[in-house]
């Protein structure tokens, strides 16, 4: 079930998810191959935390109301898919399916978060860690 109350927090968490780890894909040069195919400890660690993420995320939209889902065109039956698959395959998990889904429904996801607080006049605020001074990674 998810720790949010509302669809307003549901689409605030999932673009903070998102934005979130697609800053840090790019920070830590995470690419297709290393996650993929992890060649060292860090690697295989990565991976699983991007799975974990890909996880809540997916969590969070099958929560949303089904006015949500279908008039921003979120893809239930493809959410919980990739939820059911991550939730349930313990270890078997098709990787390129999710990176896939990073590549590919990320910036989808995005753009039906921005429509969606558009159209309720909200805005979305970016995640406190993104361009956070001081912000260090350790590579």
């Amino acid at each position: 079930m998810s720790a949010k109350a509302t669809d307003l927090a549901r689409v605030q968490e999932m673009f903070n998810l998102v934005t979130l780890t697609r800053q840090q894909i790019e920070e830590l040069g995470i690419t297709e191959q290393r996650f993929k195919q992890p060649e060292s400890t860090n690697d295989e660690l990565l991976a699983e935390a991007l799975m974990n993420r890909v996880f809540r995320i997916t969590e969070e939209a099958g929560a949303l109301s089904d006015e949500v889902l279908v008039y921003y065109d979120f893809e239930r039956r493809a959410l919980k898919g990739v939820r059911n698959r991550l939730a349930h395959a313990y270890g078997d998990v098709n990787v390129d399916l999710i990176w896939e889904v990073i590549e590919t429904d990320f910036p989808r996801l995005l753009k039906g978060c921005q429509a969606f607080c558009d159209d309720q006049g909200f805005e979305l605020e970016l995640p406190e860690d993104i361009g956070a001074p001081g912000r260090e990674t350790s590579e």
